[in-house]
């Protein structure tokens, strides 16, 4: 981030490349993480491919979907890649009785993404509640975890017993944002170390504000945002803003319509969650999953013009980016 404003440090390629996971030659796929990814309804099952499409493309060693288990054959049709994880459903929806199989399933899972296309049935709005119900949630951030008990425990015992259905760290997008804007003081029901991916539309209903109010200065409302909700926020938009909660603010330097094209966000949080999974700090992986989308974006520009790209085209673009950085750099 060598770059900086009055207002921000703006993203390069240098910082970029700098960013990049090492890929070291002896390393396996437990090297570079797993990755849960919680999205996909009846109405939008194409956002919970393009996601998952994104964090496998970002790096990560694994990544696993949970998505309503009726949706499975259709899901796993076309991704060949990934593993499942069929949560409850009602009508294509995720259930609430979801939350308790995912966190029983959460064991070794470096990130969890939920929301890209989860839609906002009252059935997934109580999955919300009880998944990140204040009294059950234990975070865990990486190797190490937090949690408390009421009784005298060896500090390996303590560590099994925090590790027993806690979160990774979270990425929350789409309609979990939706969701979440519905509940009162819902910022304190976030865990600590989570990032946010709002469009303007998401954000006003999250501040409770017009999306003309947003947008009238992105770079105050991001970190106002951030400062106030304590966690990493990414209002996108064109010169997407990453903010931090300690009031550091970056700024990508893409402008660019051919991605203003559906279930581009849902590539952009898979690869900030894939980015988390292979050991950047929520922070740093939503500076370069930012930065990655936007040079996938100028690669579909350069193959589509300004119109005909599609969300499903950035994945393997993403890919191409980070082979761009890399190789620049030799």
């Amino acid at each position: 981030m060598s770059r900086e404003s009055a207002v921000g440090r703006i993203l390069d390629d240098e910082w970029a490349r700098a960013a990049l996971p090492a890929r070291p030659d002896d390393a396996n796929k437990g090297t570079f993480g797993k990755v849960m990814v919680v999205a996909g309804s009846v109405n939008y099952i194409g956002a919970a491919a393009l996601a998952v499409e994104g964090a496998m493309r970002s790096g990560a060693g694994l990544v696993t979907l949970g998505c309503p288990g009726d949706l499975l054959p259709m899901l796993a049709v076309k991704l060949t890649e990934c593993t499942f994880l069929p949560l409850p459903s009602d009508l294509g929806s995720i259930s609430m009785q979801a939350a308790d199989k995912l966190r029983s399933a959460l064991e070794g899972y470096s990130s969890l993404l939920v929301g890209c296309g989860i839609g906002q049935e009252k059935e997934t709005a109580a999955f919300m509640r009880k998944l990140l119900a204040k009294e059950e949630t234990k975070v865990r951030t990486g190797p190490r975890t937090i949690g408390f008990s009421n009784r005298i425990q060896t500090p390996k015992a303590e560590a099994e017993e925090a590790d027993k259905g806690s979160l990774p760290s979270l990425v929350l997008d789409g309609d979990a944002l939706n969701l979440l804007a519905e509940v009162e003081d819902w910022p304190s029901s976030v865990p600590p170390g989570s990032v946010l991916t709002p469009h303007p539309g998401e954000m006003s209903r999250l501040l409770g504000i017009t999306v003309d109010e947003v947008q009238a200065d992105r770079i105050k409302c991001a970190a106002d945002a951030a400062s106030q909700w304590k966690q990493v926020v990414v209002l996108k938009g064109a010169s997407t803003v990453i903010a931090s909660p300690e009031g550091e603010v970056f700024i990508s330097p893409f402008i660019n319509p051919a991605l203003a094209t559906a279930g581009t966000g849902d590539v952009l949080a898979g690869a900030v969650a894939g980015l988390i999974a292979q050991g950047k700090s929520p922070l740093e992986a939503a500076c370069l999953g930012v930065y990655l989308h936007g040079l996938a974006g100028d690669l579909l520009r350069k193959e589509y013009g300004l119109s005909g790209g599609l969300a499903g085209d950035l994945p393997v673009l993403i890919a191409r980016a980070q082979k761009r950085l890399r190789e620049s750099g030799d």
